[in-house]
């Protein structure tokens, strides 16, 4: 059976709280994203709307999920503004396994605010991720993410702030925004991740 991609209602009441300037940049981030041909224009768009929406780093990209719809590794980062020295220590550390964010996302695709994820984190490994985000400027963030079980990818994006987000402003926004994102990095997914194949020929 086909997969059919679920209607989505529009978001009046996204639009109807923002001031008339964000709703203009707004339509021009969701312009570009749509008219995304490669990785590397997906990329831009990303930097485009940190930078319009006051976030100070921002990275997305894809991952790949097991027949049980399980995590199995990243296959395409694509980091505009997250500071090197702090992917490779989320790596070396292994911070992917006790990050209060990741780990739900893996859980239960979606949008979260960091903060309030945070407040249910208990461990010191934890507490140490955390802290040592904090020190990078990673105070505070969004991150949405989309699963497609039909093909086996999962995508996600996320924008930091070396501050509290105003998440009454920015949370529905990211999460509109996340959806657009997943259909521009499936439909320009590269030629090598082959679990893409079917997703790509159905939108």
């Amino acid at each position: 059976m086909a997969y059919v991609i679920p209607k989505r209602t529009f978001p009046h009441e996204l639009f109807a709280q923002l001031p008339k300037s964000e709703c203009e940049r707004f339509i021009e981030v969701l312009h570009y994203i749509a008219e995304s041909e490669n990785p590397e224009d997906i990329k831009t768009v990303l930097g485009r709307f940190q930078t319009l929406f006051g976030f100070t780093s921002s990275i997305g990209g894809l991952a790949k999920l097991s027949p049980t719809g399980t995590f199995d590794g990243f296959t395409n980062v694509l980091n505009v503004s997250y500071p090197e020295e702090w992917l490779r220590l989320y790596w070396q550390k292994g911070y992917f396994e006790v990050d209060p964010v990741f780990q739900t996302a893996l859980q239960k695709p979606g949008t979260q605010h960091w903060a309030s994820t945070y407040k249910k984190a208990s461990s010191d490994k934890q507490r140490e991720f955390m802290s040592a985000a904090r020190e990078f400027g990673l105070h505070d963030g969004i991150t949405t993410g989309s699963a497609d079980p039909h093909c086996g990818i999962a995508t996600f994006c996320s924008f930091a702030s070396d501050k509290a987000v105003d998440l009454r402003r920015y949370f529905k926004l990211v999460e509109y925004f996340g959806y657009h994102v997943h259909l521009a990095l499936l439909r320009t997914a590269p030629h090598h991740i082959q679990a893409t194949d079917q997703c790509v020929r159905e939108l």
